[in-house]
C-alpha cells in the first residue's frame, strides 16, 4: 500500500481532511466504508479485543448485534482465538438473510456447514505493535458503526475520495457546514475539483455531524 508505512510511522505524508455536515449527510460516506478503508490499530490482538478496546464496543453489542465476522476473507467464530495482523482484512455485518446468512452467523446452527473455510487461528508468535488494519462495515452496522468510524477517522486513498467528491451534486456540497484541509478552512465544492486533495497517496478523512 503507498505511503502506508508513514502513516504507522506517524511522519505526515497523507492530507488531513475533517468535515462537519448535516446529519442526515452521514450517510452518504457509508459506501466509503463498505468499499473499505484503514484505520491505525494495535495488530496482534484477538478480534474480541480490538471490537471492545479499540471501538469501545460493549461484549453485548458485540454479541447480539455484530453477528458475521469475516477476517482475511474467512469467518470467524471464536473472536478471541482469531488475531488481526498487520495488513488483516477485518468485515462486520449485521444478521444476513437465507441460508447462506444463517450458514455464515457466527457460532451458528449451521456453522459445522462451512468448516472447511472458517478462520482457523495458526498459533502467533509476533508482538503486539502499532499497525494498519483494513475494515469494511455492512447492511444495519452501517448506522451504528458508521458515525463511530467517520468521527474517529478512516484512511482512505486520495484519489479515490476525490472520486467520491466528483459524482456528489451540489446539494451534498451545501449540507457540508465546515471543511478543513491540512489544518486550513476551504469551501466545500472545491472538494470537487480534481487535484484538491491529491497530492498525497491517503487522506485521513474525519467527518462529523454538527449540532
Amino acid at each position: 500500500m503507498e505511503d502506508a508505512e508513514a502513516i504507522v510511522a506517524g511522519d505526515g505524508r497523507w492530507a488531513e481532511l475533517s468535515l462537519v455536515v448535516e446529519r442526515d449527510l452521514l450517510a452518504r460516506f457509508y459506501r466509503i466504508l463498505q468499499g473499505g478503508f484503514l484505520i491505525k490499530a494495535r495488530v496482534g490482538t484477538g478480534v474480541g479485543r480490538f471490537l471492545r478496546e479499540r471501538l469501545g464496543l460493549s461484549p453485548q453489542y458485540v454479541a447480539e448485534r455484530i453477528s458475521t465476522i469475516f477476517l482475511d476473507g474467512k469467518p470467524v467464530d471464536d473472536l478471541d482465538a482469531a488475531t488481526v495482523t498487520e495488513g488483516s482484512t477485518l468485515a462486520l455485518s449485521s444478521a444476513m438473510p437465507g441460508l447462506v446468512g444463517a450458514t455464515m452467523r457466527r457460532q451458528g446452527f449451521y456453522a459445522s456447514l462451512r468448516n472447511t473455510i472458517t478462520h482457523k487461528q495458526e498459533e502467533w508468535h509476533g508482538e503486539e505493535k502499532e499497525g494498519l488494519l483494513r475494515v469494511k462495515v455492512f447492511n444495519l452496522l452501517m448506522a451504528d458503526l458508521g458515525p463511530l468510524f467517520l468521527e474517529r477517522g478512516i484512511y482512505v486513498p486520495s484519489g479515490e475520495l476525490e472520486l467520491f467528491f466528483a459524482a456528489e451534486p451540489d446539494r451534498f456540497f451545501d449540507g457540508i457546514k465546515g471543511a478543513a484541509l491540512d489544518g486550513r478552512s476551504v469551501q466545500p465544492s472545491s472538494l470537487r475539483r480534481a487535484g484538491t486533495i491529491g497530492g498525497c497517496g491517503w487522506t485521513h478523512l474525519r467527518a462529523c455531524a454538527s449540532p
